[in-house]
């Protein structure tokens, strides 16, 4: 990332979350680092998060491996996973074994880089959103948050970041975009992995169910999770009222995106990357002018 603008924007960069669907937020960043926009500040939840780590560490190109190859290996992302470790994602596989064995993460340069960088969770305890910041944890503590914030509900046990049970940000924080605005941002370019008009159905109640068998000793957590979908259509709707005030600039699909959340298509994740690159150059013009960015 050529980092040339990093002090003519003013505003944060929000990630959503969305399992497989963080192909679409992958070619949106790789359009960011070829154009050299340098956020100073970055949020995700989830895919978002995880999709964020190659955008602050400059590996252009990494996310799309990640997210249309590494999401349909086994080894990171199976059944298999979750009978035997009570989790379908292996993060030790992706944060350890495959930056050393398949496809180089520039490490340092990510831990190096000073501005803040924020994961949500959601608490077990409480149900409500933590951010987890790099600037204030170790590399093994963060790479736990990651874990977290991308161990989906039902597919996961919960994770003991630094002392506190989590899971997945998307039931209190699907898009976490309250936080850079409570930090004194008074702009913010969110990057949704759902088409405009998107809202949740009520939680199913098998989904809810399984979830209270699972997580019986946390109510607030099953709480929090069966009002999920009522959180995320509330913040949408907030969304857009900010969007018609200029205090957010949205990019998102096209059209409803028929991508799973732990969607296994090689063809279809390539093609949902390669829409957020069409995207991100369509409006990277009126982006531009968003962020007071000089054009190229």
């Amino acid at each position: 990332m050529s980092g040339r603008d990093t002090q003519a924007i003013k505003a944060a960069l929000v990630l959503q979350g969305g399992g497989a669907r963080g192909a679409f937020t992958s070619g949106v960043l790789d359009v960011f680092m070829e154009h050299g926009l340098d956020f100073p500040y970055v949020i995700g939840t989830s895919a978002g998060a995880l999709c964020a780590c190659n955008y602050i560490s400059g590996d252009k190109g990494r996310n799309r491996f990640v997210c249309t190859e590494l999401l349909t290996d086994p080894k990171f992302v199976s059944v298999r996973n979750l009978l035997f470790k009570r989790t379908a994602f292996n993060f030790n596989y992706l944060f350890f074994t495959v930056p050393k064995d398949i496809y180089p993460f520039s490490e340092e340069k990510f831990f190096e880089d000073e501005r803040p960088f924020f994961a949500a969770c959601t608490s077990m305890k409480t149900g409500e959103a933590i951010y987890f910041d790099k600037r204030k944890m170790d590399p093994k503590d963060f790479y736990t948050a990651l874990s977290a914030s991308a161990s989906l509900p039902l597919l996961a046990k919960p994770v003991n970041v630094a002392g506190e049970k989590c899971l997945d940000g998307g039931p209190a924080a699907a898009v976490p975009f309250h936080k850079p605005f409570e930090d004194g941002y008074e702009k913010a370019v969110v990057v949704l992995t759902r088409a405009r008009g998107y809202r949740k159905q009520p939680l199913k109640s098998l989904n809810y169910r399984l979830g209270k068998a699972l997580y019986r000793k946390y109510p607030a957590f099953l709480a929090k999770f069966k009002a999920g979908p009522d959180v995320y259509n509330a913040d949408m709707d907030e969304l857009a009222r900010l969007e018609a005030e200029g205090k957010v600039f949205i990019i998102q699909p096209d059209g409803a995106p028929h991508v799973a959340v732990a969607e296994k298509d090689t063809e279809k994740l390539v093609a949902l990357y390669e829409e957020g690159k069409a995207v991100a150059e369509r409006l990277l013009p009126k982006l531009r002018k968003y962020l007071g960015v000089a054009d190229e």
